[in-house]
């Protein structure tokens, strides 16, 4: 797999911690079928969570950017949706603080 992602200049103040799970990701990612990517994604950002790591917009990303190159275009189509719900559920959740 391509490591050019790491070149990313968003990457350069990321947590040591969060970006060896990154890498841990991407490695774990290239061994999996296409059609298994997007629940893999799922499964790993479940996983990071109930370890206390998140990550951020850019952080996000970038993973799907790198898990994106493999992904079929239904798959990718089904992340473009979620992440335009969670962009929408976002704005709303804002202007309901004002």
């Amino acid at each position: 797999m391509n490591d050019d992602w790491l070149k990313n200049p968003k990457l350069k103040h990321i947590d040591k911690k969060k970006l060896k799970l990154l890498i841990s990701l991407t490695e774990q990612a290239e061994k999996k079928e296409p059609d298994k990517l997007l629940p893999f994604f799922i499964e790993v950002t479940n996983r990071a969570n109930s370890m206390g790591i998140t990550f951020n917009d850019d952080e996000t990303d970038i993973i799907l950017n790198v898990l994106k190159a493999r992904m079929s275009p239904e798959d990718i189509k089904k992340i473009e949706m979620i992440k335009n719900l969670s962009a929408m559920i976002t704005e709303k959740s804002k202007k309901g603080k004002h």
